[in-house]
């Protein structure tokens, strides 16, 4: 006859619990959001949209979103600054300063702006409170 030998198995071994994966937790990157404006000629709109994601990851950003504006909206700056500041983003990135208009102070009034050509960051606009009181 074959002998028994006890076994781990039996009643007064617990019961083991299986516990969640829990994935290791990334730090807080700033968000940013690409400008893409559909007026490029041909494939020159799609070209900048992967280049603009790809400097933004390259920074170190969170990339959220492309904004593309419909061709109807009359100041597609305008449009991208309010989608950038629902999302809470840190920074716009767009290929270069003819995606606003020329004039990187509109943006740079609540956000950092990132161009992908030449590769230049705009930072934003500090908000200054007065810490002294002014001599009357």
């Amino acid at each position: 006859m074959a002998e028994q030998h006890g076994s781990s198995f039996g009643a007064s071994a617990k019961p083991q619990v299986a516990q969640a994966f829990t994935p290791p937790q990334k730090p807080d990157r700033p968000k940013a959001v690409g400008f893409v404006r559909d007026e490029s000629p041909g494939a020159d709109a799609s070209r900048h949209a992967v280049a603009v994601r790809r400097h933004a990851r390259s920074l170190g950003y969170e990339y959220v979103y492309t904004v593309r504006p419909p061709r109807d909206v009359t100041d597609p700056v305008g449009f991208v600054l309010g989608i950038a500041a629902g999302l809470a983003v840190a920074a716009i990135v767009v290929y270069d300063l003819t995606c606003v208009d020329d004039l990187p102070a509109r943006v740079c009034d609540a956000f950092d702006l990132e161009t992908v050509c030449p590769p230049i960051t705009w930072a934003r606009v500090a908000a200054t409170t007065p810490t002294a009181e002014m001599p009357q």
